[in-house]
């Protein structure tokens, strides 16, 4: 008898429209869960908080379908974090939240709570062992590949393993990757012989747990997997091969809690930080992941290691800044909970779903590409914080701290309207927060395109794949991927650091300040930044470099009012560069009107200003319901014009459908010729309103 566990974890991030919801509700999670109910298949089944609450309201019936599975014992519920959060990176009291919080919905829901745990992106970590286990938890699953990479043998992977951190042990299960790409990749018999062999010799457990969303709701595989024209498809064909009784030997669907019970034999294992193969290969650079690829291909059964799941913090600075922004959050809330005794639950609920792993990372799966994705988890920050702010009554902070992990400290800035993060090196803002309730908004999100292994292969050679249909298995989307045929060099551009929602360049360099005083208003409810800047790189430019540039102030109230004011003696290009993050994207919610003009943001808009005039530019976005206008007025008895470009930020990334070109944000550039002989200002006026008759 070969014991087969199977298992389907199944999700979609915060943030996601409805529609994508119910898509794949369609085509995936229902039919799934429904026919291997009614074949009274025994199988395991994670999702998180968050569809489970979307199920609660659009599908009720599937709720009690899966309650009475779980009641006849045909059905193992499995814990993991509400959120979807990847629980080594995270703090550990939000840890025990996520995962008690899961366990409490489950019960709910199904009556029971869960014994075993889904470890988001399998991403390991010994330290949540004890975490787990203090939830309830006495197992989970990780892929084969973390234990080949702990030494285990392919003959001995069919095994359950134990673990222990800190004197606590956890029991865990290999999933193997091969039975991944079979099931439902291959013919109905082929997957069956998976099940039955490893490495050639007959199997003693096997265990398929993957995404629930591969049944049906990838590309190409939902008539595959349900059948067509009252054909059966492959999963009615692959359970009755498996119930007809003419396998030999045997195969029979198991529940892992009943495998654990029923052996005390347990194989001891401890694995390195790591999480499933492809996930180490996306974390790679591009230029790594090269070399990494040239060794797999001399020896595929080489168990080669990429990186952990952390290298996207260092890959992508974005998500390193709002993950050290999260961590900080964080620990003010439970520092203000415990010392002053502040009711901050609200804040607290807020945090967890801003710790939901889609947003931070990237491959075919992760989301940071997403705009609406990225903006869900950080608007929950936000609103984390403002609860914050309430609760322990204050309007007006500012703080000192390393939020992009460099050794310098950042400036945080907040009142009641927004919240910035100023870097004193740049001279930017690396964040621009606007926190007004109603209108709460990441307008600084705007995200570029990194060093990306697939970007890389398409510059070289795009070729477009042939896509197989009809009643022959449909390709994973690992290997599936096509290419768009229209895209230029400027879609292609590759930044290695993220675009600050403010910067100041002159000539070839940024400017660098140093601050002399940060004032606060309370009456006024504001606060101001003054500070001296210099030429960041003015030895490479042949300048002095302890020469003051400018003097920068910057004022944050309803408003932010940016003064920049040169000194005489200093020639060439400065730019100023604002970027806003607009909800509407780049439909027909959104529209700018630049001297009078309106027009969509798709366009490259140049315009040239006269000086001492108030220059407006409006950029309204209906289905936000905020506009941000800019009001810019430039001083110089040398200038008498100056230049101001707006254009679209676009990126490119691959997804489950292929290469996807995907609207950003916006970019303001203001450019000033300036001359030696007289001085210079500049004051720029951001300010948000509500758009006329849109109630918040």
């Amino acid at each position: 008898m070969v014991n087969f566990i199977l298992g389907f974890h199944c999700h979609q991030p915060i943030g996601n429209f409805d529609s994508v919801f119910k898509k794949i509700h369609e085509k995936s999670y229902s039919p799934l869960i429904r026919m291997l109910a009614q074949y009274n298949v025994n199988f395991c089944f994670h999702a998180s908080g968050v569809l489970l609450e979307w199920w609660e309201k659009n599908d009720p019936e599937l709720i009690k379908i899966i309650a009475a599975g779980v009641e006849r014992g045909e059905i193992e519920l499995i814990g993991g974090g509400y959120y979807e959060p990847v629980l080594a990176s995270i703090p550990q009291g939000d840890r025990m939240k996520q995962l008690e919080m899961l366990n409490r919905a489950l019960k709910r829901l199904f009556g029971k709570y869960p014994e075993g745990a889904w470890i988001t992106e399998r991403v390991w970590q010994v330290d949540i062992i004890e975490d787990l286990t203090n939830a309830g938890l006495n197992y989970a699953f990780l892929d084969d590949v973390q234990f080949f990479q702990a030494g285990i043998s392919g003959d001995g992977i069919d095994n359950i393993f134990r673990t222990e951190y800190n004197g606590e042990f956890l029991d865990l299960f290999p999933i193997h990757e091969r039975l991944r790409y079979k099931l439902p990749f291959a013919e109905p018999d082929e997957s069956l012989s998976e099940v039955l062999y490893v490495n050639g010799r007959l199997s003693a457990l096997s265990v398929m747990f993957d995404d629930g969303e591969k049944m049906g709701g990838w590309p190409d595989t939902y008539e595959w997997v349900y059948g067509k024209d009252d054909k059966k498809g492959w999963l009615d064909n692959f359970i009755n091969l498996i119930n007809s009784g003419d396998n030999n030997p045997p195969v029979k669907f198991e529940l892992p809690s009943r495998i654990i019970g029923s052996t005390t034999e347990r194989t001891p294992v401890y694995l390195p930080a790591s999480s499933y193969r492809e996930m180490g290969e996306w974390t790679l650079p591009a230029k790594k992941r090269h070399y990494y690829e040239v060794m797999k291909s001399k020896d595929s059964s080489a168990p080669l290691c990429g990186g952990i799941w952390h290298n996207f913090l260092t890959r992508y600075p974005e998500a390193n800044l709002f993950h050290k922004r999260m961590l900080h959050l964080s620990r003010k809330i439970d520092y203000a909970a415990k010392t002053y005794r502040k009711d901050l639950k609200e804040a607290s609920e807020e945090l967890l779903k801003s710790q939901a792993n889609d947003a931070y990372w990237h491959g075919v799966f992760g989301g940071i590409y997403l705009p609406h994705l990225r903006r869900s988890i950080r608007k929950a920050l936000i609103e984390s914080y403002v609860l914050y702010k309430d609760g322990i009554k204050k309007c007006i902070e500012r703080e000192l701290y390393d939020f992009d992990m460099d050794g310098e400290k950042e400036i945080l800035l907040s009142n009641d309207y927004w919240l910035i993060i100023y870097k004193p090196s740049s001279g930017s803002f690396l964040a621009l927060d606007y926190m007004e309730k109603g209108l709460i908004q990441p307008l600084g999100d705007v995200f570029c395109l990194h060093d990306e292994y697939d970007i890389s292969k398409f510059k070289g050679k795009a070729e477009g794949n042939t896509k197989e249909r009809g009643g022959t298995p449909p390709q994973t989307i690992h290997k599936g991927v096509k290419y768009p045929s229209d895209l230029s060099e400027s879609d292609l551009k590759v930044y290695s650091d993220l675009l600050p929602a403010l910067e100041m360049t002159f000539n070839a360099g940024r400017l660098c300040f140093k601050n002399e005083f940060i004032e606060e208003d309370e009456v006024n409810k504001s606060i101001s930044v003054k500070a001296p800047g210099f030429l960041k790189d003015a030895l490479k430019l042949g300048d002095n470099p302890n020469k003051v540039f400018a003097n920068l102030s910057i004022k944050i109230g309803s408003s932010i009012d940016i003064l920049l004011a040169s000194k005489p003696g200093i020639k060439g290009i400065l730019r100023i560069i604002l970027r806003f993050a607009v909800p509407g994207g780049s439909g027909p919610a959104v529209n700018v009107n630049v001297g009078g003009k309106v027009r969509g943001l798709n366009n490259y808009i140049e315009k040239e200003f006269n000086v001492d005039t108030d220059n407006i530019v409006c950029i309204s976005d209906s289905f936000w319901g905020g506009k941000i206008t800019v009001k810019h007025r430039a001083s110089g008895e040398f200038l008498e014009k100056y230049n101001l470009a707006l254009r679209p930020v676009t990126t490119i990334s691959l997804s489950e459908k292929g290469f996807e070109r995907i609207f950003q944000g916006v970019e303001l550039e203001y450019s000033f010729n300036l001359t030696p002989e007289e001085d210079f200002s500049s004051i720029m006026i951001i300010n948000i309103e509500n758009i006329e008759g849109h109630t918040a």
